[in-house]
C-alpha cells in the first residue's frame, strides 16, 4: 500500500479536466495561480541570503507538525534551510504541539484562542494568544540542534514585551510596531526570555520566529485542534502577520470539523463563504501571496459511518479555487476517496479513531503534498 502511495504519477489539471482524470492521481488543480512562489524558489539557487517563506495554517492535522514537517524537510534539502519557523506553547494553553521543539515556563499566565476569549483579545496567526503577568519566563529548546539551531528571533508581542534572558551570548533586541527583533552572535538551541511590562499593561505573545543567517525555505505551520474555518476567521490579525512574515505561499488545510457532523446539518454555503473570506483576507492584504487550498482527507463519523458530507465539501472548494483563482490540493481522491481511511488504518497509517493518522500517515500525506508541488515548479520553473 505504501509503496502504491509513493508511485502515483504528477501531474497538473484544470478544473474541466478534473471530472474526466483518473482517481488517486497526485495532481495540483490551478497550478498556475502559484507562479508567483515558484518563481521564488527559483531565485532562491541565484541570490545570496535569499529566503523564501510558506505559511500553513489549518486544524488538529497541522498542529502536530508531522505532515508540514515532513514537507519542511523535504523543501529545506532540496533548496535550504532558513530555519524552524513559527512556534507557540501549546502546552501552555493545554494542548499538544509539535515534538521537535520544547517549551517551559514559570509564573503566571492567561491564554486565548479562536475557541476561547476570542471576543475581547487579538488572536494571531497561530490562532492562539499568550497573555504572560509580570515576571512570568518562557524557555524554548529546539531539538534537532543540527537543523533547527537558531541566531535571530521575532517575537510577535503586542502591547508588551519579552525581552531575552542575556547570558554569555550576545544578543541584541529592538522593539518595532509590535515585534521584538532579537539577534545572537551565535547559533543556539535554547533561549529564556522574561515578561517586563508594568501591570496594567496586557501583553499578548501570538508566536515567535526562529531563523538563522541561511538563504532557503521557511516554512511556518500552525495549527488549532477542532477548527473550523469560521472559528479562524476570528484570528484579527493573521493577515497582518502573513505580511510580517513575508509569505510567498499560504495554504490552507481546513475543511474535517467543518463538515464533521449530521447530513441535515452540514451547510456547504456556508462553508464555501467562509473560505473565500479567508481568502479575500489574504488578497487585500497583500495580492501577490500564492494560496494553495487542501481538502479533508477521508474520515468516518463517529467511527461508524463514512462522512457523506466530505465530497459536498470538496465540490465547494473546487469552486472556491476556480471563483478566487487559487490552487488547490485534493488529499481526499489522493488518498483513495470514499472509505480509504480504512486502508490507511489497515497499513497503520490511519488511527483507530477513523479521522487521525499516524506519524507515518502524516508524513507520508507531506511526501505526496511536497512531490505535487514540485512536479510543477520541476517542469515550468525550475532553471
Amino acid at each position: 500500500m505504501i509503496n502504491y502511495f509513493l508511485s502515483i504519477l504528477f501531474f497538473t489539471i484544470s478544473f474541466t479536466e478534473y471530472i474526466d482524470s483518473p482517481k488517486n492521481e497526485n495532481r495540483i488543480v490551478n497550478a498556475q495561480s502559484l507562479q508567483t512562489f515558484f518563481e521564488e524558489l527559483v531565485q532562491i539557487k541565484s541570490q545570496k541570503n535569499k529566503v523564501v517563506s510558506v505559511v500553513h495554517i489549518g486544524d488538529s492535522h497541522i498542529q502536530a507538525n508531522y505532515l508540514t514537517g515532513k514537507v519542511r524537510t523535504l523543501f529545506q534539502n532540496n533548496f535550504g534551510n532558513a530555519g524552524r519557523g513559527l512556534v507557540f506553547p501549546y502546552k501552555m494553553v493545554g494542548s499538544y504541539g509539535p515534538s521537535d521543539v520544547q517549551f517551559s515556563y514559570d509564573g503566571n499566565w492567561d491564554y486565548c484562542s479562536i475557541k476561547k476569549g476570542f471576543e475581547s483579545n487579538n488572536i494571531g496567526l497561530a490562532g492562539y494568544s499568550a497573555q504572560p503577568l509580570p515576571h512570568a519566563e518562557l524557555s524554548i529548546k529546539v531539538l534537532n540542534h543540527g537543523k533547527a539551531t537558531f541566531n535571530k528571533i521575532t517575537v510577535f508581542d503586542q502591547f508588551g514585551t519579552l525581552l531575552p534572558v542575556v547570558d554569555s551570548n550576545v544578543i541584541t533586541w529592538e522593539r518595532v510596531n509590535n515585534h521584538t527583533f532579537i539577534q545572537s552572535d551565535k547559533l543556539l538551541s535554547q533561549i529564556k526570555f522574561r515578561s517586563t511590562h508594568s501591570s496594567n499593561i496586557q501583553p499578548e505573545i501570538h508566536g515567535i520566529i526562529l531563523k538563522n543567517d541561511s538563504s532557503g525555505v521557511l516554512y511556518h505551520s500552525s495549527g488549532v485542534n477542532g477548527a473550523t474555518a469560521s472559528q479562524y476567521l476570528r484570528s484579527s490579525v493573521f493577515q497582518n502577520q502573513l505580511t510580517d512574515l513575508n509569505a510567498k505561499l499560504t495554504v490552507i488545510s481546513f475543511g474535517t470539523n467543518d463538515c464533521y457532523t449530521y447530513s441535515s446539518r452540514f451547510c456547504s454555503a456556508c462553508v464555501k463563504e467562509d473560505f473565500k473570506k479567508i481568502i479575500q483576507r489574504i488578497k487585500r492584504q497583500d495580492s501577490s501571496i500564492s494560496i494553495l487550498i487542501t481538502t479533508p482527507s477521508d474520515h468516518f463519523f463517529k467511527r461508524r459511518y463514512s462522512n457523506k458530507n466530505i465530497e459536498k465539501l470538496c465540490k465547494v472548494l473546487y469552486e472556491v479555487a476556480e471563483e478566487e483563482d487559487v490552487a488547490l490540493w485534493d488529499l481526499y481522491q489522493v488518498m483513495g476517496g470514499k472509505n480509504s481511511i480504512l486502508e490507511w488504518q489497515k497499513e497503520s497509517l490511519a488511527r483507530r479513531d477513523l479521522i487521525h493518522f499516524t506519524k507515518e500517515g502524516y508524513e507520508l500525506q507531506g511526501k505526496l503534498l511536497y512531490e505535487a508541488l514540485m512536479h510543477h515548479y520541476e517542469h515550468d520553473f525550475s532553471l
